[in-house]
Parts: C-alpha cells; sequence; structure tokens
C-alpha cells in the first residue's frame, strides 16, 4: 500500500467569530501535497474568511493551521509568506502608482553593491526589470512594458500581473481566489496549466472558483462550504454541477429561460459605424430595444474599449454613432448618462463603487436630480427610494446605512444594477456583468438582465464567459484585434464558432454570422 502524500496543509477546529456571528466553523481539511483541492460555495459561504486565514490576513478565533509540517502563526501575513503559501486574491493588493516590475519585486527587490569597501547597497532597477520579465513569462504574459504603473493596464492584464507575484514566491500551498474571473478563455486555460504544473512539482493548490465547469476541469476534489461549514467533500465523479449547486445552496437552484429575441420591428437604439478609437475600430455594430447582445473576445481584443467609448470614458477618432434616432458624440460619462445609458463596469470596486459610503448613497447617485425638489434632497426621500430599489433588486444588508464595500460581491452587483435600472437608461452597458459572484447571485443577475430586455432596454453585454453570453444573449458579437470580426445569431451558439473567430482564424469579418453589418 502507497504511503500517505505529505500534508501541505492542515487545518484542526478552526473557528473564526465576530461578536455572536460565526462565519467560519471547520473541525478538519487535510489538503496532500500534488493535489488541487477546489472550494465552492455561494457569497458569504466563508470561502474568504477561509483564504484570509490561511495567508494570515485573517486571525481566526480558535483552531491551529499546519503549512509542510509547521504551525502557521496566527494573523500574520508575513510569516505566511514565509512559510509557504501565496494568494492570488480577487481583489488585487497591487500597488497601482508603481511600475510592474516594482509591485512583481515588492520587498525582494534586487540590490547589487556600489562600493565593496563600504559595503553600500542600492536597488538595481536593471534586475529588477529583467527578473519581472522573466517571472511574467513563467505565466506566458511577454508583451507588457514592466516599467509602466500597473494602474494603467486593464483588470485582466493585472489579474496576470498579481498570479506571477504570487507565483515568484515559489509557494508550498498556491491560493487562487477567482483566478480567471476577468480572462478570456485562452488566459483561463494558462492559468488552470499553471495550477496543474504547481500540483505536479509536488506543491498544492487551493482553487476557488465560481465557474464549475473550471472546477470540474481542475479539482482532484471538491470542498463546499455553506454557512461557514464544510458541508461536503467531494471526489471528481461526484462533483457534477448539479450536485455542487445542491449543496452550495442547500437545494435545487431555479433558472429562468431567458426571454425569446424581440420582434423584427423593434426600433434601433444604437447604431455604430465606423467607429474607431485609440486601439479600437473600425467597429460596426446595431442593438435594437428588447436585444441583449454579447460581446465576446480573447483579452486585449477590445471589449471592453468599445463599452468605455460609447460610455464617453475614451474619446473616439472616427466613425459615427446614432443613438435613439439621434448623432451622438458624449465628452464625457456625463453626456452619456444624461443621453439614456448607464454601465456597469468590470471592476465595481475602482470604476463604480464609493465603498466607505453607505449602500443608500451608492444605489441613489444616478437618481439624485429627480428625487430632489428645486435642488433639495430630503432624507426621508431618498431612504424610501433606496428601499424601492433594494427590495426591489433582493440586495441582502442589515442597514442601508451601513457601508457598500461591507456587502458581499454579488449583493455590491445587485446594488449597481439597481442604480442603473432606477434612472430608465434606453441603453445598458454590461463588462463582466457577473464577475466574482457566486452561483445564486449570478443566476438573480441573469434575470435582471432579462427583465430590463423585456422592459425594451437594449443591452449590450461584454463578458469573458462563453456560457454565460449563450445563456443571456440573443446574438453574439466577436471582437478581434479591436475590430467585430463576427457576427452569430442563437440557433449557431457555439464555443467552436466563437473561439475560432476570436483566434482570428475567420476568413473575413462577421464570418461566422450574418453578411456584412454586426446588426440584427
Amino acid at each position: 500500500m502507497a504511503a500517505p502524500a505529505e500534508l501541505a496543509v492542515s487545518l484542526r477546529d478552526v473557528r473564526k467569530a465576530y461578536g455572536p456571528v460565526t462565519v467560519l466553523d471547520i473541525s478538519r481539511l487535510d489538503v496532500p501535497r500534488g493535489q488541487i483541492v477546489a472550494v465552492v460555495g455561494e457569497n458569504g459561504a466563508g470561502k474568504s474568511t477561509l483564504m484570509g486565514v490561511l495567508s494570515g490576513t485573517v486571525t481566526p478565533t480558535t483552531g491551529t493551521i499546519d503549512v509542510a509540517g509547521r504551525r502557521l502563526p496566527a494573523g500574520r501575513p508575513d510569516r505566511a509568506r514565509e512559510h509557504g503559501v501565496a494568494l492570488v486574491a480577487q481583489e488585487f493588493p497591487l500597488v497601482g502608482q508603481l511600475s510592474v516590475a516594482e509591485n512583481l519585486l515588492l520587498g525582494r527587490r534586487p540590490e547589487r553593491s556600489t562600493s565593496l569597501r563600504l559595503g553600500r547597497m542600492v536597488f538595481d532597477r536593471a534586475g529588477t526589470r529583467a527578473e519581472a520579465r522573466a517571472l511574467l513569462a513563467e505565466v506566458g504574459v511577454t508583451d507588457i512594458d514592466v516599467n509602466r504603473p500597473v494602474e494603467r493596464f486593464p483588470v485582466p492584464v493585472r489579474q496576470m500581473i498579481e498570479i506571477a507575484k504570487a507565483w515568484g514566491h515559489r509557494p508550498v500551498v498556491l491560493i487562487l481566489d477567482e483566478p480567471t474571473s476577468s480572462l478570456g478563455p485562452v488566459e483561463a486555460e494558462r492559468v488552470l496549466e499553471l495550477a496543474r504544473a504547481h500540483a505536479a512539482a509536488g506543491g498544492a493548490v487551493l482553487f476557488i472558483g465560481h465557474r464549475l465547469d473550471e472546477v470540474q476541469a481542475i479539482a482532484d476534489r471538491v470542498v463546499v462550504l455553506r454557512g461557514g461549514h464544510l458541508v461536503a467533500d467531494l471526489a471528481p465523479e461526484e462533483a457534477t454541477e448539479e450536485r455542487m449547486i445542491r449543496e452550495m445552496v442547500g437545494g435545487e437552484l431555479a433558472r429562468a429561460e431567458p426571454a425569446p429575441p424581440p420582434s423584427a420591428e423593434r426600433h434601433v437604439v444604437l447604431s455604430v459605424r465606423e467607429l474607431s478609437a485609440n486601439g479600437l475600430g473600425p467597429v460596426d455594430l446595431e442593438v435594437h430595444g428588447g436585444e441583449i447582445v454579447g460581446i465576446a473576445g480573447l483579452m486585449g481584443s477590445g471589449r471592453s474599449r468599445l463599452l468605455h467609448t460609447l460610455m464617453g470614458a475614451q474619446p473616439r477618432t472616427g466613425g459615427a454613432v446614432v443613438f435613439d434616432g439621434v448623432d451622438f458624440h458624449p465628452r464625457h460619462p456625463a453626456d452619456a448618462v444624461e443621453a439614456g445609458i448607464g454601465l456597469v463596469p468590470e471592476d465595481r470596486k475602482a470604476q463604480s463603487l464609493l465603498p466607505a459610503h453607505s449602500v443608500r448613497w451608492n444605489v441613489t447617485l444616478t437618481t439624485l436630480r429627480r428625487i430632489s425638489t428645486r435642488g433639495v434632497l430630503r432624507p426621508r426621500t431618498e431612504k424610501a427610494h433606496a428601499t424601492r430599489v433594494i427590495e426591489e433588486l433582493g440586495v441582502r444588508l442589515h442597514s442601508q446605512d451601513q457601508p457598500i464595500g461591507d456587502l458581499s460581491g454579488g449583493n455590491q452587483q445587485k446594488a449597481i444594477f439597481g442604480r442603473w435600472l432606477a434612472a430608465e437608461p434606453k441603453l445598458l452597458l454590461l463588462d463582466e456583468p457577473t464577475r466574482g459572484v457566486d452561483v445564486g447571485a449570478k443566476a438573480e443577475i441573469y434575470g435582471l438582465i432579462d427583465t430590463a430586455a423585456k422592459r425594451g432596454l437594449a443591452v449590450l453585454a461584454a463578458s469573458s464567459e462563453l456560457e454565460e453570453l449563450m445563456w443571456i444573449c440573443h446574438r453574439i458579437v466577436v471582437m478581434a484585434h479591436g475590430r467585430v470580426v463576427a457576427d452569430i445569431p442563437r440557433a449557431r451558439f457555439g464555443k467552436e464558432a466563437i473561439m475560432t473567430a476570436a483566434a482570428g482564424t475567420q476568413s473575413g469579418p462577421h464570418a461566422a454570422g450574418t453578411q456584412g453589418k454586426a446588426s440584427a
């Protein structure tokens, strides 16, 4: 009989409570070297608390943790790193003003001697840049300028930088918290391959994921958390999507069928002709009222850039946009909001939320003028308006006055949707609409998108999840190198058709779908 594998992680009686509320209570969890363990559960199930305890950012109330046979000091991120724990967090702890190279080597930057006699050491900038490029190459990123500040890169690139940073610590235990949530299929597969390579080399991987197909593809075991407790420990053959969902939510999850395509006589809400901007275009596109049009493409294809250009957040350099029958040329996002366009951005924390402010203040931002009387906002009116939004969208919270940053990712996202739906826009732009939310919140958000379309809104949704687009959309346009290269009707949806177009192997524009312009 083969000897049992050495344990990379061993938890015993780990409990975390905030006052009378227990958010994590696990009696035992062992992860041997060479194994990839997926951790799944709804938002609020205890996944982030568990990862915080392992990485030292959360101090457990009781319990012990051993990493590679050594006791892990509680609440010490520095000691956790020394013991061999590396965390790729969902909210990247990168320093935006520092360069890519400085972020990757922060705390362990190369130095060189300037004087053997005096023993003086200075920061070796050339060595830092070289080591940073080598680290990025290990995770498959070879085409970014390591001297540029991190804040100038889009979320998918920052995700890969964070992964490279963790990889550079050569950890025993690699914790991946939603590592593919903002990545396209090709980049996501690269991350999964890194996880497999780490396990094959004798490390252990804890993989937190909401994409259940990825969980099935990568996991040697699946542990399910619900209400802070470990409720299931599943072998791969047991971890069907239905079983995982049932364990996560404590029952069956209802999934509403998407609305049928709008009738042909629906008016054109958005018409884009030869649109170009920095790194974008020319793009041709039409979206009708009541229509949900998806945007697919690999990382850097221009999905987010297109939405930001339409929103006025990036100046366009050419082409024409007709919105609701009128020539449209926004100078900044306020013009787009005034015209009737709403944007749910990819990075809600940096681009949409004011985390320290109340939920009420965040959900009423877009309707302040409407609910004010002669420029005066009355607290009772604001509270009543916020109550309607919160109740209609099912946002779970303790109080309207609590900071929105304290809510789970799914409830934050529903609050942002509520903000825009309350403003009654004509066009809703969605960039990764379910990034970082659990399967239950995803189903709710899909329902919100479907309801918006049924009310006659035009919806343009960019997502790196092909299953998501194929579920909610009436039509999918595929982008590559800043252009629309295919327009695929619902009857022809399929991963192969979308990925073939995204990889740029089509023979001409819109080859996978209808001929001519990307219209309904």
